[in-house]
């Protein structure tokens, strides 16, 4: 339920459960989200709360009276929540929703209270010289002072950046080399000079051996099926567009998007995997058309076929490992955007890594990081059908950080990788968040250089 709490939140929580120790409780009830709500009176929730008017003392003797005939041994280190306290939890969600805001503030869960009108909180509230109906006003206030008024716009998404898709890219890997050869061979059956991606498609078909090749049989996507179907196309206009290059600009959108495949499954080689998910991310051309057809437009293709194609591996890759989790912290945030803080906070969950030591001996830690991505980002919902996109600097991030591999003869991209491409970035968001918790660009380098030191030699 926590996911959505903003941290100044989740310390209310927090400390509703030490309080709840504190008094013996077998549980955390709503007294003690009161009495967390009260010590915290520097917040604007609490003095708008009234928090002042309460003697925190006083409030300590009642809910002692209260809820002393609830107290029991404690028996364990931590403290489940009663009915009442996840009431008011689960309330200050539904206000979150009501006002469109994207996370849990202490000022929902304060308006909760006031709105649990059984509970064991608001009858201690009644208690104490406050007026409600004004509390009640200025705490809706706040909230829809966050709300979500006008769409959210990632800092990072409309900076126009030098994304390196540069095709020739294409044409250092061997295996995409030898693919291509195949591909351009078929031309000449159809009497055609441009390559399309149903050629390209129909190479990586002819190799049985291929693990995407098998994969896509689960599909019904075989080499007949698709020969087949490939019969019932009798034009290319699929295919065209403004230009005539060597690929088709289909295709050629196709072999940019398996660039970015290979990237985010952290890889510096170009498969036959990545090629068919380039594919499937560029939403055009003879071949896509074809795989709707076969997989009869199966719900979520692409991405059941990119999880078939990693579940083969023995292990998840890191930098996959990585952007999934930052993806999920997007989420969290209400946000489409994947930016370069969000990977940040990717790289701070992937322990044990190179990149991850680094920043731990920096002193920088997961929930410090979100503190400050959090301040970044805002509350604003991100609205997006298209589903998650990276940012333009997220992008280049993971071009720097291929290009750092290949060139240090790896055959992975790796945590250290990403983020030696932050620190290539000074104006990021990520590099804010960086400096914010105290570090700079060359620490974080020297930091890279002492970790990969330590590493046996190969």
């Amino acid at each position: 339920m926590l996911e959505k709490f903003t941290q100044k939140a989740i310390d209310i929580v927090q400390n509703a459960q030490i309080q709840a120790g504190n008094f013996n409780s077998d549980k955390v009830y709503s007294e003690h989200i009161l009495l967390a709500l009260a010590l915290n009176s520097k917040t604007v929730e609490a003095k708008l709360m009234g928090a002042e008017k309460i003697n925190v003392n006083e409030l300590i003797e009642i809910i002692n009276k209260k809820i002393f005939v609830k107290q029991k041994p404690k028996k364990r280190e931590y403290i489940s929540f009663s009915a009442s306290a996840k009431s008011i939890l689960e309330k200050s969600v539904e206000i979150a929703k009501q006002y469109n805001n994207a996370l849990i503030m202490p000022a929902h869960i304060a308006l909760s209270v006031f709105f649990s009108k059984n509970s064991g909180a608001y009858e201690i509230l009644k208690e104490f010289d406050i007026d409600e109906e004004k509390i009640v006003n200025n705490l809706v206030r706040l909230i829809e002072k966050n709300s979500n008024k006008t769409c959210y716009k990632h800092p990072e998404k409309s900076e126009k950046q030098a994304h390196n898709n540069d095709i020739d890219a294409l044409f250092n890997e061997e295996s995409v080399l030898n693919l291509l050869k195949t591909a351009q061979s078929k031309l000449s059956t159809k009497g055609y000079e441009i390559l399309g991606t149903e050629q390209i498609v129909q190479s990586i078909l002819d190799n049985s051996d291929n693990e995407i090749t098998k994969i896509l049989e689960k599909y019904g996507i075989s080499k007949e099926n698709f020969d087949n179907e490939l019969v019932n196309f009798s034009n290319r206009s699929e295919e065209y567009g403004e230009r005539q290059i060597i690929f088709t600009p289909n295709a050629f959108r196709a072999m940019v998007c398996s660039l970015d495949a290979a990237r985010e499954m952290g890889s510096v080689e170009i498969r036959p995997e990545h090629i068919i998910l380039g594919i499937l991310k560029a939403k055009t051309g003879i071949a896509y058309k074809i795989f709707n057809n076969l997989s009869n437009e199966n719900l979520n293709f692409e991405e059941k076929l990119f999880k078939d194609i990693n579940s083969s591996l023995a292990n998840v890759p890191e930098t996959l490992a990585i952007l999934r989790f930052a993806k999920q912290e997007a989420e969290t945030f209400n946000k489409k955007t994947v930016g370069t803080e969000m990977i940040l906070l990717g790289i701070l969950s992937q322990q044990p890594s190179i990149a991850y030591d680094v920043l731990k001996n920096l002193g920088i830690t997961l929930k410090d990081a979100r503190i400050e991505v959090e301040k970044l980002v805002g509350y604003g919902v991100e609205d997006n059908n298209e589903g998650f996109e990276y940012s333009e600097r997220a992008k280049r991030m993971l071009d720097m950080a291929y290009e750092a591999a290949k060139k240090h003869g790896k055959a992975k991209i790796v945590s250290e990788h990403l983020l030696y491409a932050i620190t290539k970035q000074q104006d990021c968001l990520a590099m804010k968040v960086l400096e914010a918790l105290g570090t700079d660009v060359l620490e974080i380098k020297q930091g890279i250089l002492k970790e990969l030191e330590k590493l046996p030699m190969s």
